[in-house]
């Protein structure tokens, strides 16, 4: 049920049936994307590959992220963005003989038809699935564990404190049939639905040990760089939550087949809210940000999406988005 070629064979089959034009759903000048670093596990299972932003940050330092950043250029596709931060923050090389030669491992892009997600920051996110593995790995033997003991990872002290891994398969274990017995390797988690803007927003918490036992041996071997915050100094745990933990739950909707190509466009992302912000709201614009974003940003109390978006389209979004 689990086995990760079937995982990876449901992400590479996606398709998001209404992808909208790139220029209203990741507007140029808020682009940014994440790379989803998909390998296997020391138990067959398909883990994700998480960072832990550096404290000096300007936004969400201290907080679990997924490799990625903003566009440096209106030409610089999405996949470029995302890679490119990978080698930045983690060093994960873009070039794939330096991938080869340095490390014995090869990345396949398994989905690039995730749909757009809005930060709190209003950035336009747009993520890209991979799957890392040794260049020897054939088809049939997919779901063998990733030999990664000759990644170095150098991690950069000014973007990314630390990187460890979860099973993917967590963000839905929820979801999974009881008699399937499917253990979770975090410690406890919890969903609520608090009010962004007028809009339903799912906020979900996955609470891991910072020193997890069953994380692999050469992600443990890599130096962590981070002082602790106080949720590890008092709990010992850590708290994926926010943003990356909604990108990953849908992905591993995906990946068990919960969500499927067939099942309509509005269950996941939030590309129809994006584009009703640029093209009804006048936001997402060049130069800072307004107002009417800065106040959203620090959730002053009194303002809404309906501020700015027409109400026909507010109307639209809350009959075909239940997941706000």
């Amino acid at each position: 049920m689990f086995k990760p070629s079937r995982l990876l064979d449901n992400l590479r089959q996606f398709r998001y049936p209404n992808l909208l034009p790139l220029s209203s759903s990741w507007p140029v000048h808020r682009r940014s994307a994440v790379l989803i670093l998909l390998f296997v596990g020391p138990r067959r299972e398909l883990r994700v590959l998480l960072t832990k932003r550096s404290k000096g940050l300007s936004s969400f330092p201290g907080h679990i992220s997924l490799p990625g950043g903003k566009a440096d250029t209106v030409e610089e596709s999405f996949e470029s963005v995302a890679r490119r931060e990978a080698e930045e923050e983690i060093g994960l090389p873009q070039d794939a003989e330096i991938l080869q030669q340095q490390f014995g491992m090869a990345i396949e892009n398994t989905c690039k038809e995730m749909p757009c997600y809005l930060s709190r920051t209003f950035l336009s996110v747009k993520p890209l699935v991979c799957f890392l593995h040794t260049v020897e790995q054939s088809a049939s033997d997919v779901d063998l564990p990733l030999d990664g003991r000759r990644f170095t990872a150098a991690l950069d002290p000014g973007e990314t404190s630390s990187i460890f891994s979860v099973p993917l398969l967590d963000m839905v274990a929820h979801l999974l049939p009881k008699d399937a017995k499917y253990h979770e390797e975090y410690i406890d988690s919890k969903t609520h639905f608090p009010q962004w803007g007028g809009l339903k927003w799912p906020l979900r918490h996955y609470y891991y040990p910072a020193e997890n036992t069953f994380d692999v041996d050469w992600l443990n071997d890599i130096q962590d760089n981070s002082s602790c915050d106080e949720l590890e100094r008092t709990q010992g745990k850590r708290d994926l939550w926010g943003l990356t933990a909604n990108i990953l739950y849908d992905v591993a909707r995906i990946a068990q087949g919960i969500v499927t190509s067939k099942d309509g466009a509005f269950d996941i992302g939030h590309e129809e809210l994006i584009y009703g912000l640029k093209e009804f709201g006048g936001q997402l614009q060049p130069g800072k940000r307004s107002v009417w974003e800065t106040a959203m940003m620090h959730g002053t109390r009194g303002y809404k999406f309906s501020d700015v978006i027409t109400p026909f389209y507010m109307e639209k979004l809350n009959k075909i988005s239940p997941k706000y």
